[in-house]
């Protein structure tokens, strides 16, 4: 009885949440963050260790023999943790060896940004490509999530792809600004978001990293997802419901992992 009065009296009160504010100091801790981490990346473009599997050479055997690995990351400045100022950053990586493979026919269904919605449906129920020039695209990604009630988050990305020889590339997607829809459950009208001042704050920053090697038969594939929360409150209060995707970057590591070795024998 506690239980389901406590449940009525969590659900009455999530449409009164007030809005979790992005920060400047929040925002700066974060894009100091991804910085540091695209300084790495870059190190690594064109030579040796372009793949985090050419450091780990047992987990790369381990990939070859299709067993993919997805686990958490941290970057770290000069050996520190970096403060993030009424933030969560959640880190995560995945990795996965697709037999007979090549880059250009991977390219092919990871650069299809248009085509995630047919890809991942899933978490992603609409994917638009809105802009191409050269090697550099703008899109939106609409994710679906469900808690206490159902949310549909507007994600515009930017990306930027780059081909480091016929058989590596990579592409680095940032997120320009995250909607939150007013009418998640039309599917006509969820484009339509609500003013940034009466949203939740589910969700504040999301990129996300592709590299792809040829190697041997196939291709490994490589995924970072960076995403920039809330921080996270108490497991009572209502803002933990509706402001925490403390574990959407697991998530969506894990489901683009997963979906990509079932669904490539049939794309190829």
């Amino acid at each position: 009885m506690i239980r389901v009065r406590y449940l009525a009296l969590l659900a009455s009160s999530l449409s009164v949440v007030p809005a979790a504010e992005l920060k400047p100091e929040t925002e700066a801790a974060f894009n100091r963050y991804v910085k540091i981490t695209e300084d790495g990346f870059a190190k690594h473009q064109g030579f040796e260790n372009f793949l985090w599997l050419d450091s780990h050479s047992d987990q790369k055997t381990l990939v070859w023999l299709q067993q993919s690995i997805v686990k958490p990351m941290e970057t770290l400045d000069q050996g520190k943790a970096i403060d993030v100022p009424g933030g969560t950053i959640q880190h995560w990586f995945g990795v996965t060896y697709l037999e007979n493979a090549d880059a250009d026919h991977v390219r092919g269904l990871l650069m299809n940004l248009a085509g995630y919605k047919d890809f991942f449906p899933a978490m992603i129920i609409d994917s638009t490509l809105h802009k191409r020039d050269g090697d550099n695209f703008d899109f939106t990604l609409r994710f679906h999530k469900k808690q206490f009630k159902t949310i549909v988050l507007n994600v515009d990305e930017s990306a930027q792809y780059k081909l480091l020889d016929p058989y590596k590339w990579t592409v680095a997607c940032h997120s320009t600004h995250i909607g939150e829809s007013e009418h998640p459950k039309i599917k006509q009208k969820q484009d339509e978001n609500r003013p940034d001042e009466d949203t939740a704050g589910y969700l504040w920053k999301l990129n996300f990293y592709w590299r792809v090697q040829q190697s041997d038969n196939g291709c490994y594939v490589e995924l970072e997802v960076i995403t920039l929360t809330p921080q996270e409150a108490g497991l009572l209060h209502p803002s933990h419901y509706t402001a925490s995707f403390q574990m959407f970057g697991q998530d969506l590591t894990q489901y683009l992992i997963d979906v990509l070795e079932v669904i490539w024998p049939h794309h190829k």
